[in-house]
């Protein structure tokens, strides 16, 4: 069984955090992996052929609930195509939460679509449009303040779960401006890395990454940098790790940052190209294609 992954490897190669691949397994049928003598879920190719599958689906917009026939070479559902299924109801439902100032209700239902979602599609149709129609009205500033606070605590929680292992390559994601942003992002990458709740100079950094070898930093542009913030983070002309910045970026970074561009899944890919440099012939620069947060 050398050839399979771990749950947590498969996770990372598709991007489907473990808690959804267990309950695609157990409450929907969608994935039989194979077990060790220990009992360890053990996913083959075509095991990760089928998870990519079912998210084909899911990002279409088909309740986890009909995947399975489709997946059987069932008809399509008519309502496949529509990406309003099932994020309208559930917007409805943290708008009323937000409403009754219902904390818990909001998080029960951000933890049931993540238990079938990823946590990308979940901000992606939920929050994102959410926060958008909040930011609408000054008069429900409060609604929003109190979803951003909610959020910011539970990404924050989660990004603790994905602390790179000593020799682990992982990323410091450092925000400049609001720490949402980067916690968002970090929801999105699910791989090592650290992520910090507000931004830090270039001599922090160096001593906090001192002893560590393998790794890089990103900075996450809630806003475009002042000339004294441009100064604190980007001090130095080389960099003894890969650097990156991505989001509400004006200015041209220095040549030692490379910027990356698109939206929070096009980081993941340039990140790891960043990776692979890193490994062969130190950092270069990654192809700038436009694109925002």
């Amino acid at each position: 069984m050398s050839d399979a992954l771990t749950i947590q490897q498969a996770s990372e190669q598709c991007g489907v955090n473990p808690v959804t691949l267990r309950a695609w397994e157990r409450r929907y049928g969608l994935l039989k992996p194979e077990r060790t003598a220990k009992g360890h879920r053990r996913y083959r190719s075509a095991e990760v052929e089928q998870i990519r599958r079912i998210v084909h689906w899911v990002e279409k917009g088909v309740p986890i609930s009909q995947v399975a026939s489709l997946l059987s070479g069932g008809q399509e559902p008519p309502l496949a195509a529509d990406n309003s299924m099932p994020w309208t109801q559930a917007r409805q439902d943290a708008l009323q939460a937000l409403e009754a100032m219902n904390v818990r209700r909001l998080e029960q239902l951000i933890n049931r679509l993540l238990a079938d979602y990823s946590h990308g599609q979940v901000i992606r149709e939920l929050t994102d449009p959410l926060r958008e129609q909040l930011a609408v009205s000054a008069s429900l500033s409060a609604h929003l303040a109190l979803l951003e606070a909610v959020l910011t605590q539970k990404w924050a929680a989660r990004a603790l779960s994905l602390s790179p292992r000593r020799r682990e390559f992982g990323w410091l994601l450092v925000p400049v401006g609001d720490a949402l942003p980067a916690l968002e992002l970090a929801m999105v990458l699910q791989r090592p890395l650290w992520c910090l709740q507000r931004g830090v100079d270039m001599d922090a950094l160096t001593a906090l990454l001192a002893d560590r070898q393998r790794c890089g930093v990103l900075w996450v542009m809630d806003h475009r940098p002042s000339a004294s913030q441009r100064q604190r983070f980007w001090s130095q002309r080389s960099l003894p790790w890969p650097a990156a910045c991505w989001g509400r970026v004006v200015d041209t970074p220095p040549a030692a940052v490379t910027r990356l561009t698109g939206d929070r899944q096009a980081v993941t890919e340039q990140l790891l190209a960043l990776e692979a440099m890193d490994r062969t012939a130190g950092v270069t620069t990654v192809e700038d294609n436009g694109g925002t947060p």
